[in-house]
């Protein structure tokens, strides 16, 4: 997991912050970017992705081992 925060300005001298987050199984396998108006909102942001991308990863799972359930059943090796 990697987070990147980095706060900037608007023309007008508005304060922002931009955001990275890189996560998954392999270093950088998802990637979510975006902007807040403080680091509450960015890291409440960042936190949403982490738990999006979990899900995904943990459904995807899920789908693979009800498949493999549903393969061995249905192919008896003996």
């Amino acid at each position: 997991m990697k987070i990147s925060i980095v706060n900037k300005f608007t023309p007008d001298g508005r304060e922002y912050i931009e955001w990275d987050f890189w996560y998954g199984p392999a270093d950088g396998a998802d990637h979510a970017h975006g902007y807040a108006i403080d680091l509450v909102q960015a890291f409440a942001k960042i936190f949403e992705w982490k738990e999006r991308i979990d899900r995904d990863y943990a459904d995807e799972f899920d789908s693979d081992l009800e498949a493999a359930k549903q393969f061995l059943s249905n192919n008896d090796a003996n």
